[in-house]
């Protein structure tokens, strides 16, 4: 049984991100079917989202970086800057 997100959800969102904001689609975790896809928010695509997917949209901050591996979505924290200003004061 499917249980799609409903298209207005996609379009809501981009009033918010830029189209270009990475999307992981994280699909049967824990299961031997385990699946990760990655996404701009622009082509995502409702019949990818069920009931066994989770939905991680990044933030402004949020890229793609491409490992050994394969893709990953990658959010700088900014403790390295929130330890200096504390150091400095």
């Amino acid at each position: 049984m499917r249980f799609d997100i409903e298209p207005e959800a996609r379009e809501m969102l981009l009033k918010h991100r830029p189209a270009d904001t990475p999307v992981l689609l994280a699909s049967n975790l824990g299961r031997r079917q385990e699946k990760l896809t990655y996404r701009r928010l622009a082509d995502l695509s409702v019949d990818e989202v069920d009931m066994l997917t989770v939905v991680l949209i990044g933030s402004s901050q949020s890229k793609l970086v491409h490992l050994g591996e394969g893709p990953r979505m990658y959010t700088p924290r900014g403790y390295a800057i929130r330890i200096d200003r504390q150091e400095s004061a």
